[in-house]
């Protein structure tokens, strides 16, 4: 596992470095066109979010950004799709706000994001079924921190007829020995489901135009901060953590994840606990709650009684994170 020190997700990171991350990809991109970005869930969420919201600050035509989800949704699916790596269910896309959809499909550059590229073939997947959809697309872009594909892999994308980009923070090459004393297996009550809880209908699962436009929670600045986000709700918490930062606050900002990963290496702690009354663990690592007053930013604010990490660190009086 390739563990980002500008993601936010495993190591805590201050917003203004992940939005020059954001601004720095997004530079990148040279023309001007309608586009549809689309992250992948989860850690990707909100990379491609921040990534999307920059993009529509950068260019003059229409942004519009959705993500994959492992939420089920009382929506209508528009397509699904299977990580064959990952430990978790397979990916879901819903048909997007219907008085977006008809801008989407007709976008003239579809983008996907994906935090790290190795083998390529989930966003070969999510790209197949996107592009059969769009009638107008031009070029596809494909964005990453870090794009591990060699030659022969990227062949695979010129299926699509279309011409292809790619855009990274860094492209490169890697190889591991295996260890045969290593022998590991996934803990008993990882998290393998949909969640089926309330969900947001604003922050992009459904599709969203950027950037967002609504109300930005007001965090106390009064000490040091690490603003968390859980799972897949990240964009919101990220513009929060920014505003706080802008108006002089010492800030972190990092993220809960559904993934369970050994120590060692980066990881330096580790921490589990329940979001809900399943006997299952979610994760945050690396958090710094001695030295900062954590703030966890939750999409379904009632269940904050439920979820062990939000429930142990109550939000300050006068602070709306809704």
């Amino acid at each position: 596992m390739f563990v980002s020190k500008v993601l936010g997700k495993h190591i805590p990171v201050t917003p203004s470095v992940m939005r020059m991350t954001y601004d720095l990809l997004a530079s990148q991109i040279e023309n001007d066109a309608s586009t549809f970005v689309v992250g992948m869930a989860e850690t990707a969420v909100g990379l491609g979010a921040g990534f999307a919201d920059s993009l529509a600050k950068a260019q003059n035509k229409k942004v519009y950004y959705q993500h994959t989800t492992r939420y089920k949704c009382n929506r209508q699916i528009w397509f699904t799709l299977d990580e064959s790596h990952s430990h978790a269910v397979d990916h879901i896309c819903y048909l997007p706000e219907s008085e977006l959809l008809n801008y989407i499909v007709n976008c003239e550059r579809l983008i996907l994001v994906d935090d790290e590229i190795s083998t390529g073939r989930t966003l070969k997947l999510l790209g197949d079924q996107i592009i059969a959809k769009m009638k107008h697309v031009k070029e596809v872009i494909i964005v990453s921190l870090v794009n591990w594909l060699d030659e022969e892999k990227r062949t695979h994308y010129k299926q699509w007829q279309i011409p292809v980009q790619y855009v990274s923070l860094l492209d490169g090459t890697f190889e591991f020995q295996a260890r045969s004393d290593l022998n590991i297996a996934l803990p008993k009550n990882v998290d393998k489901d949909l969640t089926n809880k309330p969900y947001r209908d604003d922050l992009g699962r459904f599709a969203i135009e950027m950037p967002f436009n609504g109300q930005v929670p007001l965090l106390d600045i009064t000490q040091p901060r690490t603003v968390i986000g859980d799972g897949e709700h990240l964009y919101l918490p990220f513009l929060a953590a920014e505003s706080a930062e802008k108006r002089g606050g010492n800030i972190v900002f990092q993220s809960t994840t559904r993934s369970p990963i050994m120590l060692g290496n980066e990881i330096n702690t580790k921490e589990s606990f329940r979001i809900d009354l399943r006997d299952i663990e979610h994760y945050i690592y690396n958090l710094q709650d001695s030295q900062r007053l954590p703030v966890v930013f939750l999409e379904d604010e009632p269940s904050r009684t439920e979820h062990q990490l939000a429930k142990r660190f109550p939000v300050s009086e006068g602070e709306k994170l809704q």
